[in-house]
């Protein structure tokens, strides 16, 4: 038991400096060690987690970009629709208001029906001064940032500075009407009203609203084309969006797939070298091999547990090897007195066969004499 306790010393002894050389190599990282002392187990629920993540946030990445530039193009187009709509609000309110001017001429001679009209215009005229305000504070220096175009901003800016009095005439308008309200006025001062609403309606004031229906039609058509600019523009982020979606995936996919591979490889690597050490001590018989050990994990007992039963084989042999050879010389030192007990008895056999011969001669000598003794 002491003996295969100096043996597991041993083979731990060499683990444990294999794993501390590995481990202090320079090369090594901090993240390889912290990983190399994962169970498998945990190393492989380290890798899904690692795969899942990189592609949900590949994809999340992916989904806030291809987002970003969505909203921008969005933005943009409903800015352009909101300024189309303000524009068609702030055109109509002005048709309206000329509309009923030819209206009111046209009703001086019926005081109630020129009093609906009335009211319509005041409404009217209502209208447009909130709609044309609301366009002014739109567009005003602190809001700079509504223009989505340098020509949009010289389109508003010409229509604001030329068509300042627009405020002007529609009070004037509010003004000139109601001092010429038919229901207090007699036949003739009806009639010098009507002629001096028709001149009012043919005045120079009249050919600048003209003039800024028309500067409202051009910014119109400018805000058309910046929202069919937009809207393509939209379209265009829409297929980034999807391309950048897309591209993200395949990157994640990518990255997933290469640490995946690295994860297997570093799980596989340590026992495909623990599989290759056992193959050639069994095949060589070469008990001198250790497996590397580099993982404190299940793949790193195995291999301590297999070093340890090499160097226990080894050891094992190495007695058995002792044991054959003190057996040898055993035999030797056997044979080498059976050689000499032999060589004994030869030598004791000899010397009792010559004297049996010796024996015999004296024995015929001593009969001869006999003979010669009785002849006498």
């Amino acid at each position: 038991m002491k003996q295969h306790h100096n043996f597991d010393d041993l083979a731990f002894g060499r683990s444990n400096s294999s794993l501390q050389s590995n481990n202090s190599s320079p090369n090594t990282s901090n993240s390889r060690y912290w990983f190399s002392h994962l169970k498998v187990g945990q190393k492989i629920g380290i890798g899904y987690a690692l795969i899942v993540s990189i592609a949900v946030l590949g994809t999340s990445i992916g989904f806030l970009i291809a987002d970003y530039y969505q909203r921008q193009a969005q933005k943009r187009e409903e800015a352009a629709i909101e300024e189309l709509y303000q524009m068609y609000q702030l055109k109509t309110s002005v048709f309206r208001v000329r509309t009923n001017q030819h209206k009111l001429i046209l009703y001086m001679d019926q005081p109630k029906k020129w009093l609906e009209q009335y009211n319509l215009l005041l409404n009217y005229v209502e209208q447009a001064r909130q709609v044309w305000f609301e366009f002014k504070t739109n567009y005003s220096i602190e809001n700079l940032t509504i223009y989505d175009s340098v020509i949009e901003q010289e389109a508003v800016h010409r229509l604001l500075q030329t068509h300042k009095g627009f405020d002007t005439y529609l009070q004037r308008t509010e003004v000139l009407f109601n001092d010429r309200n038919p229901s207090k006025l007699s036949p003739n001062e009806i009639r010098t009203a009507q002629t001096q609403l028709f001149n009012f309606m043919h005045s120079s004031s009249i050919f600048m609203i003209d003039d800024f229906l028309d500067d409202i039609t051009n910014l119109v058509e400018v805000i058309a084309e910046e929202y069919q600019q937009a809207n393509w523009e939209l379209r265009r982020a829409e297929k980034l969006r999807l391309n950048i979606i897309l591209g993200s995936l395949l990157v994640s996919i990518a990255i997933a797939t290469l640490l995946a591979i690295f994860t297997s490889q570093a799980i596989a690597r340590p026992i495909q070298a623990v599989t290759h050490v056992a193959q050639q001590v069994t095949e060589e018989s070469n008990f001198d091999l250790q497996a590397p050990v580099t993982t404190n994990d299940e793949v790193g007992i195995l291999a301590n547990s297999l070093n340890r039963l090499i160097l226990e084989v080894q050891q094992l042999i190495t007695v058995q090897n002792d044991a054959n050879e003190q057996l040898e010389v055993y035999n030797q030192v056997l044979e080498e007195k059976v050689r000499e007990r032999t060589r004994e008895l030869n030598e004791k056999n000899l010397s009792l066969k010559m004297a049996l011969e010796e024996l015999q001669r004296t024995q015929v000598q001593l009969g001869e004499t006999e003979e010669n003794g009785d002849k006498s």
